[in-house]
C-alpha cells in the first residue's frame, strides 16, 4: 500500500564507490505524527548517478532534478549531473528544508543467520525458509537454495528489515521550511 506525505528534504551525502556513484537523499516527514504512523523520523534514498548512462542513473537523475525543483534551485543539463556526486550533493545542499511530498512503498526483506562451528553462514534477501530435522533449506530471490546442515550451529537467526521505498519525489505546494 502506497503512501504520500509531506517531508522537508534534509541534506545529501555523496557515495562514491569503484564502479557506481550517487548522493544519499535524506528527507524527514513534516508532522511528527506522520513519523510515528511511518514508525521512522527519516528516510533515506539513493540516487544513483553513473558513472554510465543506465536506467538506475536515469532514475537518480529524476530525483535529483525534481529534488532541485522543490527547492526552487535552477538546475543544469540533466548530463551534466552524470558522475559527479560530490557536486551534485554540493548543489543539493542549497535545497535543504525544501518542502515535498514523497510517494512511498514499504519494503521488507529477510536474512537468515547461522552461527557455525566454522563462522556465520549469511543468507540475505530470503524468499523462503525450510526447516527440516537435519538442516535448514534457505532459497535466496536470486541464486540457488543454500542447505545448512544443523549439526555444528550454535545459533540461528532470521529477521526481517522494513523501510519504506521513495517511489516519487514532488514538489509540495507549501512554501519553505516549517
Amino acid at each position: 500500500m502506497e503512501r504520500r506525505i509531506e517531508a522537508h528534504f534534509t541534506h545529501a551525502a555523496p557515495l562514491v564507490g569503484a564502479k557506481r556513484q550517487g548522493v544519499l537523499l535524506v528527507f524527514e516527514p513534516i508532522s511528527a505524527r506522520m513519523s510515528a504512523s511511518l514508525g521512522v523520523s527519516r528516510i533515506d534514498d539513493f540516487a544513483d548517478l553513473g558513472p554510465e548512462l543506465t536506467i538506475p542513473a536515469v532514475s537518480g537523475i529524476g530525483k535529483v532534478l525534481r529534488t532541485l525543483r522543490a527547492g526552487r534551485i535552477a538546475a543544469p543539463e540533466p548530463h551534466a549531473l552524470l558522475g559527479r556526486a560530490r557536486d551534485v550533493a554540493a548543489l543539493l545542499a542549497r535545497a535543504q528544508r525544501a518542502p515535498v511530498v514523497l510517494r512511498l512503498r514499504p519494503r521488507v526483506t529477510t536474512r537468515f543467520v547461522a552461527w557455525t562451528e566454522t563462522g556465520v553462514e549469511s543468507v540475505e534477501d530470503v524468499v523462503d525458509l525450510f526447516e527440516h530435522a537435519d538442516a535448514w533449506v534457505v532459497a535466496p530471490r536470486h541464486g540457488q537454495p543454500v542447505r545448512i546442515p544443523r549439526a555444528g550451529v550454535a545459533r540461528q537467526l532470521s529477521e526481517a528489515q522494513r523501510w519504506w521505498e521513495v517511489v516519487a519525489i514532488e514538489r509540495s505546494v507549501r512554501r519553505g521550511g516549517a
